[in-house]
């Protein structure tokens, strides 16, 4: 009899073991389970004001408002075709800086240098069409 009664005790004792290791691991899923729902619900508020923050940007980076506060805050104007160039002989050659010093490019290849693409300069009619252009572009202006 003795031995019922210790192999009864023995057998509650491991079920009530059981049913609070279940109460426990139930009781951590679910608040695990509620730490999970409030970073997906923060997720989401950030990804909305993510959203909200891009569509501004968008709005306040639009063109027209730029130019309309460069013209108002700035002084600045849009550029004519009269105050870029007027001839083509008012290009510059292109310029480099060598220790400190600016130096006009030579057009003509370097005799040590490897031989490369022949550079070729625009025609006496090239030149007067880019002219004529200009200046029918500052006839519209």
């Amino acid at each position: 009899m003795r031995l019922f009664r210790i192999s009864n005790i023995l057998s509650f004792l491991v079920a009530t073991i059981c049913g609070v290791l279940l109460f426990w691991t139930s009781q951590a899923v679910q608040h695990k389970e509620d730490q999970l729902s409030e970073i997906r619900h923060k997720l989401t508020q950030e990804t909305e004001t993510i959203r909200v923050l891009s569509v501004e940007w968008d709005y306040l980076n639009r063109p027209q408002r730029l130019e309309q506060l460069a013209r108002d805050q700035l002084g600045m104007e849009q550029p004519s075709a009269k105050g870029v160039v007027s001839a083509a002989s008012q290009i510059p050659e292109p310029m480099f800086e060598e220790e400190g010093i600016m130096q006009s490019v030579s057009m003509e290849p370097a005799i040590h240098a490897a031989p490369k693409a022949e550079i070729v300069q625009p025609s006496k009619a090239e030149k007067q069409s880019f002219e004529t252009l200009i200046q029918n572009l500052s006839g519209e202006q």
